[in-house]
């Protein structure tokens, strides 16, 4: 083994000067990039270890022999698979490959480096193979030697082409121009499509600033233009507005349009469509031996301890439960004979409504979170659904609160209730506040309205028609 280390100012030096001295089968066995502190102590910056078998070393020495300096530096100049080959054929011609040629084939045995025979005498002699032409004098080989393989043009009467390599790089070429024009047309329809797409775009947005300057130039007729102004002073969400005169300007014809009353009377209809109700689950279980759990669920006062004794009052053999309140009995308590638990923890209202019902009896729990998480409720009411059967948990919202205040408790509790209850209907000032909110969560059906302070007369089952009778002030 014949080890030698480079060096050289950049790796693509060194490599040169490996595949130079060494040829094309060496082998790198080191490689030491000099940076930093220790590259200023260096002259080059790039030192490789190579080494190369005796046995191909020899090869390479011998083809050496026959070159000058010049036509050495051009020879090794060219791609390491066309030196490879051409140093193979020229000990093929010499007569030195081992006997074992399957064994022993350090470089390719391809036909680029078969014999090369001339169809011209020098000197009375055939020239055949590489040797003949390194060692001749004649300073044309020598300049077809120190070209690359895409430069090689030899005559006609001097070499025979083999037929075959050429027709498979014929193929390989093909191959690859089919490839790449095949990509060229991949790129070309993802291009297009991409055009296409913008195009549809941009004429959707036409059509849609078309029809929002007909819009402008188009008076609204005065039914549309008058329930637009009526439903905005009534906080209805803009969104539901536009909504019912889409479908009003696509339903009404144009001279109804124009009837206020027509348009109005549509108008009523399809806003009672979106207020959603339905009635408690106790009240389908009349009859029925199954009792039911009901949980009022509230942040703040907001009526739902008037709004339990209604309850309670209503569901006759009832049990009241409340949690954390306070421990004197009222005159409501007393009066309507009332059965109340009054507990101080979860466990003991956990007990309660066990105990209840075991007895049969129909259990309202009072559940206000003042200060508690709002992870210790989901807690508790998780429980309480894998305990019991038959659990309803209403959220109750007051009339009297602000429309941003019960969107919060309603988005707060959304995914642990059943349906809403809004108690002090009768002081409420902005019925179009509990529109948006009963149609925003439709899966939260209103399911009883508190009309006053007195108990039990001041309830009853939410209707739509009750919200719409207070906010265009109807009888």
């Amino acid at each position: 083994m014949y080890v030698r280390k480079f060096e050289a100012d950049s790796l693509d030096e060194a490599l040169k000067s490996i595949k130079r001295e060494l040829g094309p089968d060496a082998i790198i066995l080191k490689t030491v990039t000099n940076k930093g502190l220790k590259g200023a102590f260096k002259k080059k910056r790039v030192e490789i270890t190579a080494a190369i078998s005796e046995k191909n070393y020899s090869k390479k020495a011998r083809v050496d022999q026959v070159f000058d300096d010049e036509t050495k530096d051009k020879f090794y100049q060219n791609d390491s698979s066309y030196i490879s080959k051409m140093i193979d054929g020229h000990m093929d011609n010499q007569g030195t490959q081992p006997t074992n040629r399957i064994a022993s084939k350090g470089y390719s045995s391809l036909g680029l480096n078969k014999p090369v025979q001339s169809m011209k005498e020098l000197g009375g002699k055939m020239r055949s193979g590489l040797d003949d032409f390194l060692s001749g004098p004649q300073a044309d080989d020598r300049q077809y030697l120190s070209q690359t393989p895409e430069q090689v043009q030899l005559p006609r009467e001097k070499v025979i082409v083999n037929d075959s390599i050429a027709q498979r790089h014929k193929e390989v070429e093909a191959n690859l121009n089919q490839e790449r024009n095949e990509r060229h047309f991949e790129q070309e329809n993802q291009q297009i499509e991409g055009q296409r797409k913008k195009i549809d775009e941009l004429e959707r947005k036409l059509y849609e600033l078309t029809k929002s300057i007909d819009r402008l130039d188009k008076k609204e007729p005065i039914g549309l233009y008058q329930l637009r102004v009526t439903l905005k002073s009534l906080s209805i969400a803009d969104s539901t507005i536009n909504e019912i005169l889409k479908k009003a300007s696509f339903e009404l014809d144009e001279n109804d349009q124009k009837d206020i009353d027509i348009v109005f009377e549509f108008a009523l209809r399809e806003m009672l469509e979106r207020v959603p109700t339905a009635m408690p689950k106790f009240s389908s279980l009349e009859g029925s031996e199954t009792p039911c759990l009901t949980i009022l669920v509230s942040d703040s006062s907001c009526g739902q301890t008037s709004m339990l004794y209604k309850l309670g009052a209503l569901k006759k053999d009832s049990r009241l439960v409340q949690y954390q309140p306070g421990k004197n009995k009222t005159f409501t308590e007393s009066i309507f004979d009332l059965k109340i638990d009054k507990v101080g923890t979860i466990p003991e209202v956990v007990s309660c409504i066990r105990k209840a019902l075991e007895n049969g009896e129909n259990v309202i729990v009072d559940y206000r979170n003042n200060k508690t998480e709002l992870n210790d409720t989901k807690k508790f009411i998780d429980g309480v659904r894998r305990a019991f059967g038959n659990v309803e948990v209403l959220i109750c919202l007051s009339a009297i609160h602000s429309e941003i205040y019960n969107r919060k408790v309603t988005s707060t509790y959304e995914s642990l209730a059943d349906g809403l209850i809004i108690t002090n209907l009768d002081l409420c000032l902005n019925y179009g506040a509990l529109f948006n909110i009963s149609e925003e969560y439709p899966s939260l059906p209103l399911k009883f309205f508190g009309t006053g302070e007195v108990i039990p007369e001041d309830i009853e089952s939410a209707t739509g028609e009750r919200i719409l009778a207070g906010m265009f002030k109807l009888n």
